[in-house]
């Protein structure tokens, strides 16, 4: 898209001085208000350099990137939209034969900008970010002696026939398990003292072998003072690739995994589903932004009520993302499917106020 007249050029200039102002003012609140909340631990841990403290706020605008983005956007927008209004170049434009939708395409060329900018963001630097943010959490910001004794309770290692393997300890030099449950589904369960990784296969040892019976009771169908365990397959490289959580992984991860259908991607599928719904959608944010609050600022009228806009627009866009981050959550505890769980409200943001910027664009 190439601006070749003057006027819109102008309009983009606005847009962006406005736009990155709004949006350094934001993420300087939001940091501030973080090391505010962080700051006991930061300056007694120090350990904590300045360069890693940059680095942990540079991370951190990169995992706010999808609420900043749009906000600023959202009120760079209106404020440049009515302040064009109130001294009537607007009307001026219109009245020498430029269309609605001529006018806004300097606003929509930054909507998609930052649309581009998003799907970058969630498929290379916010994964990356989120990992970093959560190890420098746990290492430095958090209390080390309840996390202490949670991660001692009880560990788990996925299995890639979809089982799993619940354990107290793990020996990485003797090569053995201690007091772990073999999980096979809910109606078969091995519970073994002692697991013993050869070269062969693994070796158990007081082993008992539980089934379900038709009343509903888990009984003791057998046991062994040693068994061998032929068909237990240990891979101790899908305990990283499973314990990190959907939210902080890409857009290519989480297809990856919803295309590759394997045991494990079962018990995950709603989570999976769910964000990767989340992470394509969320990046048109900015669009849908323009689309809700441009028919408001656009018209010419003798009195624009610029603080009323204001605040319906702003209050209207955090009730929105936050009812978005609910959708999340009922589309990761199975409450609604997924796809309805983040598009019904889209879609019907789209009919209501979508349908008012064409009808607008028409005219």
């Amino acid at each position: 898209m190439i601006f070749t007249k003057i006027w819109q050029r102008y309009f983009l200039v606005e847009i962006l001085k406005t736009f990155f102002l709004f949006l350094s003012c934001f993420f300087f609140l939001y940091a501030l208000i973080d090391y505010s909340m962080h700051m006991q631990e930061i300056l007694k841990n120090k350990k904590i350099s300045l360069g890693d403290l940059s680095i942990y706020y540079g991370m951190l605008f990169s995992k706010r990137c999808d609420l900043l983005l749009p906000l600023s956007l959202l009120i760079a927008s209106v404020k440049v939209l009515t302040s064009l209004n109130r001294r009537n170049e607007l009307l001026a434009l219109q009245t020498s034969g430029v269309p609605i939708h001529y006018l806004t395409r300097p606003f929509f060329f930054v909507g998609l900008l930052c649309v581009g900018l998003s799907y970058c963001n969630f498929e290379i630097l916010a994964p990356k970010s989120l990992n970093y943010i959560d190890h420098f959490e746990k290492q430095h910001l958090k209390k080390k002696n309840s996390r202490k004794g949670k991660a001692a309770a009880i560990q788990t290692l996925p299995l890639e026939d979809g089982t799993r393997l619940l354990y107290q300890k793990y020996d990485p030099d003797k090569k053995e398990f201690f007091d772990l449950f073999w999980v096979l589904s809910i109606d078969e369960i091995y519970h073994i003292k002692n697991l013993k990784i050869t070269d062969s296969h693994p070796i158990g040892t007081f082993v008992d072998h539980m089934k379900r019976e038709e009343g509903g009771q888990i009984k003791k169908v057998a046991s062994y003072s040693e068994h061998l365990f032929k068909d237990l397959s240990l891979n101790f490289d899908l305990q990283d690739h499973f314990s990190r959580p959907m939210e902080n992984r890409s857009i290519s991860d989480l297809m990856e995994i919803i295309l590759n259908k394997t045991p494990l991607f079962y018990e995950n599928r709603w989570a999976a589903y769910t964000h990767l719904y989340f992470k394509l959608f969320m990046p048109w944010l900015p669009v849908l932004v323009l689309i809700g609050v441009i028919p408001f600022c656009i018209p010419s009228v003798r009195h624009l009520p610029t603080f009323l806009i204001f605040s319906i627009t702003i209050f209207g866009y955090i009730s929105f993302f936050t009812v978005m981050d609910g959708s999340v959550i009922l589309g990761e505890t199975q409450v609604i499917p997924p796809f309805w769980a983040i598009f019904t409200l889209p879609i019907a943001f789209f009919i209501v106020f979508g349908t008012r910027f064409f009808k607008l664009c028409i005219k």
